[in-house]
């Protein structure tokens, strides 16, 4: 197998990583939109969960695939950059899935009394993370950062909307059970589209 065909294949399962992620911020997003029954949110933690523990598995393969690469071929400029940012968006991608499964495990934890589509203000910004999460995926299939100045814009949104929450809690004596997961929320939120910006930058570094 050629170099190219190599590499080509590990851009293809970095790919495919892209995609679980996307629908894993897609079942996210739905816990927010759908004030569902225990049953059917139970079903959206366990495929969320499901996902993530996909990616791991993927991430690891990715990178001995990569070493591999790496060590047969030792190849220099370009292949050899774009193996090393190949590693870098992969664990990423891997970041975004585990703060996926952090706010299932926040919506988990607020059942039966309540859920995360009962928090007021907050999916106005899911929204704004879903979207830029799948739009990642398009980015990565091209590798260019496509939706570089997007990102931006949604992160600089995300990490003020935060900073509202966070003051929110510091200047209160006593919060409510919903402030303070809507501040958990916020935070893993915020550590999401952080980690879109990363993975802009990464595909940005190609293009140079």
């Amino acid at each position: 197998m050629s170099s190219i065909k190599e590499l080509q294949r590990i851009k293809d399962t970095l790919l495919k990583m892209a995609r679980l992620t996307g629908e894993s911020i897609d079942k996210v997003n739905s816990l927010f939109m759908i004030n569902g029954d225990l049953e059917s949110r139970r079903k959206t933690w366990n495929e969320i969960n499901e996902i993530t523990v996909i990616l791991e598995n993927l991430r690891k393969e990715l990178v001995t695939e990569v070493l591999v690469f790496i060590a047969r071929r030792q190849p220099l400029g370009l292949e050899l950059r774009e193996a090393q940012i190949i590693i870098s968006i992969a664990y990423d991608i891997y970041r975004i899935s585990r703060y996926c499964r952090e706010i299932a495990k926040i919506d988990m934890l607020m059942m039966p009394e309540s859920n995360v589509s009962r928090i007021e203000d907050i999916k106005r910004i899911i929204n704004m993370a879903t979207y830029i999460v799948k739009s990642i995926v398009k980015d990565i299939e091209e590798l260019k950062p496509l939706s570089e100045s997007t990102a931006l814009s949604i992160d600089y949104e995300v990490d003020s909307e935060y900073s509202k929450v966070l003051k929110e809690v510091a200047t209160r004596e006593l919060v409510s059970r919903e402030t303070a997961c809507k501040a958990l929320l916020m935070r893993h939120i915020e550590r999401i589209v952080d980690h879109v910006v990363y993975i802009e930058q990464y595909l940005k570094e190609l293009q140079s």
